[in-house]
């Protein structure tokens, strides 16, 4: 039996049952692989209903305002994912005439769809007849074939896609990539893979040679780097805030905040706001390749800064927004 129809015939047995597979509808698999790139399924599964309720297909997408979308978007990060889907929304419906394009190479062209993407709809939609390739497929095919080659290359994942185009070819894609995906994420696990249950066991090379505590090979990170910030929360008023809209490109893009201004380590370090802020709180901010270390502050007046255009908002009025978690975990802790 072949290595595809081994994993097509463990996915029918034992492949995880989740929403987004009970359809062929390619808009809410294009918004549940969107929010599962940066996204454990327990967390994704409230998110994707949630935003399907509020935009149950691309027109309505299409026709929805931005600050809208990242408010649904709001608390999943990595909002750029928000502003490419409106942005391909938009696309579908202007390039399209409001047809999903059926094949990956099409899809392709939508604003922030790339090969992962593109050929997740291609296959889990249409029938694609191609290999979807994330991190748990990745770990599988280097363990399986016992591949040293940094499973971080470019040159690495070209080569993995075709054993994966191989493997699938001729046979039913959507259920083999399922079950690829699944295999990666529930028995090959990074740490303690369930070897002996496998289905791939008996041909798997880091099995047979011991090798799965090593492979995939993946270079250490470079150290990360940290960026100083004082936030302010500037309230003049009793249940007031001074709030703006950043930038539609780079971090955060498009989202409200309070003013921030970035720091030297040594004087944030010092806790000494040269605004003469009152000290409220500080915390880590975690982010993909970034550290923010943010100190609070706040000001009952409104100081001499060009912060750009800023507003004020009553507190009560903060859920009608769309903040970073990091302003959020501000306010929750500062104004509730």
């Amino acid at each position: 039996m072949s290595t595809g129809q081994d994993i097509i015939d463990w996915y029918h047995q034992y492949g995880r049952r989740l929403p987004w597979r009970d359809t062929y509808d390619p808009y809410q698999i294009w918004i549940a692989e969107v929010i599962l790139q940066q996204t454990r399924i327990e967390q994704g599964i409230k998110y994707f209903y949630r935003f399907i309720e509020r935009f149950p297909s691309v027109a309505e997408l299409a026709e929805a305002e931005q600050d809208e979308v990242l408010k649904y978007w709001e608390g999943l990060g990595y909002y750029s994912r928000a502003r490419n889907l409106h942005a391909a929304a938009k696309q579908i419906q202007t390039e399209f005439e409001g047809s999903f394009p059926q094949h990956y190479t099409t899809l392709e062209k939508l604003k922030g769809v790339g090969p992962y993407t593109s050929r997740a709809i291609g296959s889990f939609a249409f029938g694609n007849n191609a290999g979807v390739i994330d991190g748990n497929v990745l770990r599988v095919v280097s363990r399986f074939l016992g591949d040293h080659s940094p499973i971080n290359d470019v040159k690495t994942r070209k080569k993995f896609q075709q054993v994966v185009d191989e493997w699938v070819d001729g046979k039913d894609s959507r259920a083999f990539n399922h079950g690829m995906m699944d295999i990666g994420a529930t028995i090959c696990s990074p740490k303690k893979p369930a070897c002996l249950i496998c289905p791939l066991q008996a041909s798997c090379v880091a099995f047979k040679d011991g090798l799965t505590h090593i492979l995939p090979y993946k270079p250490k990170k470079l150290k990360r780097k940290a960026r100083y910030l004082n936030f302010y929360l500037v309230s003049p008023e009793i249940k007031q805030v001074m709030i703006r809209q950043r930038d539609t490109e780079g971090l955060w893009g498009g989202l409200w905040e309070i003013p921030n201004e970035e720091v030297e380590q040594e004087s944030w370090l010092s806790k000494k706001d040269p605004l003469g802020g009152t000290y409220q709180m500080e915390f880590k901010h975690v982010l993909t390749h970034l550290d923010l270390m943010i100190h609070v502050y706040k000001l009952e007046s409104i100081p001499n800064r060009n912060w750009g255009k800023t507003s004020f908002i009553a507190t009560e009025e903060i859920p009608n927004f769309a903040f970073s978690k990091a302003v959020l975990k501000i306010f929750d802790k500062t104004l509730y």
